[in-house]
C-alpha cells in the first residue's frame, strides 16, 4: 500500500500534492480534500492550535477511499485550517492495520506531527524513534470508532517498527507501517 499526502499551505492560493506513491499511480486532484467539509468532531493535538479531524475522498481512480485525516490548526475563533491530509491509496480505507502514516514537518509555522490512522481496536500504539520505543497519542474519529488516529510527539524521528495492540495487550494486524514524506 502506499499514501498521498496533501500540504495546503494557509496563505497560498492553491494547495500542493505531495506524494510517496510510483511515478506511474493517478494523482488525486486536490480539490478532493483540500475543500472538503469536516467530518466527525475535532480532536486536538495537545500541542499548540494543531488539531486532526476526517475529510471526505472522492476520486474515482480510489473507490475504496472514501475519507483521509487532515492535521489542521485551529485559530482563536475556532476557524480551521488545512495544513496536510492524508488517506489510503491502494485498497479498503478500513482493511486491518495501519493507514495513510504521514512524516511530520512544519506547514506554514506549524510544526505539525507524525500522524496517521490504524482501522480496528487499537488500544496502543508505539513505533521506534532514535533507538528506543515511543508511545503515540491516539483518540477514535466520531465518524468511525473503528478508526483510531494517531500522532507522535512533534520534532521526532520518523517512526520505525510501528505496532498496534488490544486492550488486553495482544499485537494487532500491521497494515501499512510506512512513513509518507511530503
Amino acid at each position: 500500500m502506499s499514501k498521498r499526502i496533501l500540504a495546503a499551505a494557509a496563505t497560498a492560493a492553491a494547495a500542493m500534492l505531495l506524494t510517496a506513491v510510483p511515478a506511474t499511480a493517478d494523482a488525486a486532484p486536490v480539490s478532493a480534500v483540500a475543500t472538503s467539509p469536516v467530518l466527525g468532531d475535532v480532536i486536538p493535538s495537545g500541542f499548540g492550535d494543531v488539531v486532526f479531524y476526517g475529510v471526505p475522498v472522492r476520486i474515482p481512480q480510489l473507490p475504496e477511499t472514501t475519507f483521509g485525516i487532515m492535521a489542521g490548526a485551529r485559530d482563536a475563533a475556532g476557524g480551521l485550517t488545512n495544513l496536510v491530509a492524508t488517506n489510503e491509496t491502494a485498497g479498503s480505507d478500513k482493511a486491518p492495520g495501519f493507514h495513510a502514516v504521514a512524516s511530520g514537518m512544519e506547514v506554514d509555522g506549524h510544526d505539525v506531527p507524525t500522524f496517521g490512522y490504524y482501522y480496528g481496536p487499537a488500544a496502543k500504539i508505539t513505533g521506534r524513534i532514535w533507538g528506543t520505543t515511543g508511545v503515540a497519542h491516539q483518540a477514535r474519529w466520531s465518524e468511525d470508532p473503528n478508526v483510531v488516529v494517531f500522532w507522535f510527539d512533534p520534532g521526532v524521528a520518523d517512526p520505525e517498527n510501528l505496532q498496534a495492540f488490544d486492550a488486553a495487550g495482544a499485537e494487532l494486524p500491521a497494515g501499512n507501517t510506512g512513513v509518507g514524506h511530503g
